[in-house]
């Protein structure tokens, strides 16, 4: 009963410190977002006439 408790605990902390690495990691991709110039939508292309 203590080891599944224990593991329990462990299984916690992992999952609060991956939680932590994917919250850090969308800061840092939002802020490479905000500071790209904004893509320009491309132009469509004239069709060959056959």
């Amino acid at each position: 009963m203590v080891d599944a408790e224990k593991q329990a605990v462990d299984v916690r902390k992992n999952m609060a410190r991956l939680r932590e690495l994917r919250q850090a990691k969308e800061a840092a991709d939002a802020t490479l977002q905000a500071s790209l110039p904004a893509s320009t939508p491309a132009k469509r292309k004239k069709k060959v006439p056959r």
